[in-house]
């Protein structure tokens, strides 16, 4: 019986703990941090279609012809009337983002109808207006319907009479970003009226002979926009003004799709979209990027809520049993090898348009692992419940937490075995049993070399777990961009990355170099860390303080620069970590920058091995007995030239 309730335990804890999560993920607390994720991996921009033209209602239009609210319907007739001067070259298909529903001046009216009319292949706006609506039967409420049909806006008669229409309903997710758009809008009396971008693709493919492909819905009509392009990147700066004017050209709007409306801040039709969190898009640079979706059959479709949380609580049991039957080394192992497997298959399904949660399985598998930490703590601790053996339980396993750190940082001496052009070495001193100081070195290309160190703010584990993340971060950002890599655009990658999965608002200093070995060209760029010393090869030393930023993880829009230094044969570049110059001896007196600049000039031709371990026997000397209270990081890289 006891063996047989162990068995139960061994299957049904697993089960549990997996359910568990997935009952809290499901939840939504990571919901926009997941959207984020995602909109980073799955939202890139590439080329923006030159069949599709935008002409805007810009602050040139309302500087020339008045404030948009005293316009009459003659302003986009004149429009209309220009696009159709030359019968041989017009637009093939011309929405015009704007409703005109009602009457206004028959005089005004009758040309915009005329101007439509004589242009054709004219597409116009309606729009539904949404909102709760209570059903009542016999006195009592029957249903609440929250997305009810209030209104419907068409073009007056005469106008929809010789135009196509489209509706131009725009709606954001809960975090305010659009990622979505609605294929049809529901008119109320059981029709429902096609997407203004549906019916200008679908128009501008008809007159090419092709069909037009509409993309997978959720059952409320909505589809994902893979935008192509971000804010302006679709605008040529063509106004309205200079529409009407007749300085465009014909031959720049003959035969493609053109799309006429607002494009000025104070028109109120604009949006943070999931390409650029940072700049809002203009609805019409919206409608350009859905009509390019779909002239281009670029479909993504995000992967059923159901199956995803079923595929996430057998995933998330299976690991948990694994977890609680392997060792704790063992389990990171398996842990990492999860996580990198779950970036994989994500990635892959985002390619042939299958979208998933980026962050939901990681944030389970996290999860699951930490439970199962706790248990094996759990049943250690009934198994060595004298004091002596818990503290050698936390020793073992804190020695264990620096293995893995330092294993994490690069230690093959020499470096780069077969590079001549450069000597490089590293060292890291953490003050506790595990450092938040880190330091990185690697070739993003045989030409270019990556070199990095960083303190995170705080101290032990937390600061160590802390650094391994954001080490792996900088690593992948710059070996994401390439030889072409600036640093200054990998650490504000970075620094949106944490700002995002922050939640105990730590830090971290770094400075980030990249090294063109070629040329001895040295670029980098500093987010709040030490400044790094330049020893040159005649003996002078330099302090360079050159492009120095914020911290990373502070605030999520911080700017980064990047400055360079061009290296000649036998210059040194020495970083470190403020564990040097803070670190103090018994009287509390500070190790200090004038003592560590002292230093160097003395170290002449030393290697970057003998000067690092030259400036680590001076502060050694000088600290004495006294504990120290921050890590002691260094890296020094000589260049010796081709």
């Amino acid at each position: 019986m006891k063996n047989f309730k162990a068995d139960i335990r061994k299957y049904l804890y697993p089960l549990a703990a997996s359910l568990a999560v997935t009952i809290l993920i499901g939840l939504g607390p990571f919901g926009r941090v997941d959207k984020w994720a995602q909109d980073y991996l799955f939202q890139k921009r590439t080329v923006p279609s030159g069949d599709i033209v935008i002409i805007g209602i810009d602050e040139e239009a309302l500087d020339m012809l008045g404030p948009y609210n005293t316009w009459d319907r003659t302003v986009i007739a004149a429009a209309l009337e220009r696009l159709a001067s030359d019968p041989e070259q017009k637009p093939a298909v011309t929405a015009v983002d704007i409703l005109y529903a009602g009457t206004s001046s028959p005089e005004a009216d009758a040309r915009l109808v005329r101007a439509a009319e004589d242009l054709g292949n004219v597409v116009t706006a309606s729009m539904a207006r949404y909102g709760e609506r209570i059903v009542w039967e016999n006195g009592h409420v029957l249903d609440l319907q929250t997305a009810a049909v209030l209104d419907f806006y068409e073009p007056f008669a005469d106008l929809k009479a010789v135009t196509d229409q489209g509706h131009i309903n725009a709606m954001t997710d809960l975090d305010g970003v659009m990622r979505h758009a609605l294929l049809y809008a529901d008119r109320g009396d059981g029709e429902k009226v096609p997407s203004m971008a549906a019916v200008t693709a679908g128009r501008y493919l008809e007159s090419r002979g092709e069909a037009l492909v509409l993309p997978p819905t959720d059952r409320a009509d909505h589809f994902y926009i893979p935008y192509s392009a971000g804010p302006g990147d679709f605008y040529d700066g063509v106004s309205l003004a200079m529409l009407i004017s007749g300085q465009v050209p014909p031959a720049y709007y003959a035969g493609k799709i053109v799309l006429i409306g607002p494009y000025a801040p104070g028109l109120q039709d604009a949006y943070f979209t999931s390409i650029d969190k940072g700049s809002q898009m203009y609805g019409v640079e919206i409608q350009a990027n859905v009509i390019q979706s779909l002239l281009e059959k670029n479909f993504k479709k995000e992967a059923p809520e159901s199956l995803q949380y079923v595929l996430l609580f057998l995933a998330g049991a299976c690991a948990m049993f694994l977890f609680l039957r392997l060792r704790v080394s063992g389990g990171a192992g398996l842990l990492a090898a999860l996580l990198a497997l779950g970036l994989v298959l994500t990635v892959d399904l985002g390619k042939i348009g299958i979208l998933t949660h980026p962050i939901y399985l990681p944030i389970a598998l996290t999860a699951l692992y930490v439970m199962a930490l706790a248990v094996h703590y759990l049943q250690a601790s009934r198994a060595r419940r004298a004091l002596e053996l818990e503290r050698e339980r936390i020793e073992a396993e804190l020695s264990l937490a620096a293995r893995i750190q330092l294993s994490a940082l690069p230690k093959d001496d020499p470096p780069f075995p077969g590079r001549r052009e450069f000597d490089l070495y590293a060292d890291m001193r953490p003050a506790r049993e595990v450092g938040g100081d880190f330091y990185d070195y690697f070739l993003i290309d045989d030409d270019h070399l990556g070199l990095v160190i960083a303190d995170v703010s705080g101290k032990g584990v937390p600061a160590s777990l802390f650094m391994m993340v954001s080490m792996s971060m900088i690593r992948h950002a710059a070996m994401e961009s390439g030889p072409a890599a600036d640093p200054a655009a990998v650490l504000r990658t970075v620094n949106r990355q944490i700002c995002s999965r922050n939640p105990e608002e730590m830090f971290v200093t770094a400075w980030l170099g990249i090294l063109e070995i070629s040329t001895g060209r040295l670029t980098f760029s500093d987010a709040g860390h030490e400044y790094p010393l330049l020893l040159g090869a005649d003996g002078q030393l330099r302090v360079v303080k050159e492009a120095h930023g914020f911290v990373l993880g502070a605030m999520e829009m911080t700017r980064y620069r990047s400055a360079s230094l061009d290296l000649a044969p036998g210059d040194r570049i020495f970083v470190y970590t403020d564990g040097v110059t803070e670190a103090v001896n018994e009287e509390k007196v500070l190790f200090g920058m004038e003592r560590l600049t002292g230093i160097l000039p003395e170290a002449g031709r030393h290697s970057p091995r003998e000067l690092v371990g030259l400036v680590q026997e001076k502060v050694a000397a000088f600290a004495g007995s006294a504990p120290q209270a921050d890590d002691m990081t260094m890296l020094c890289i000589s260049y010796q030239g081709l």
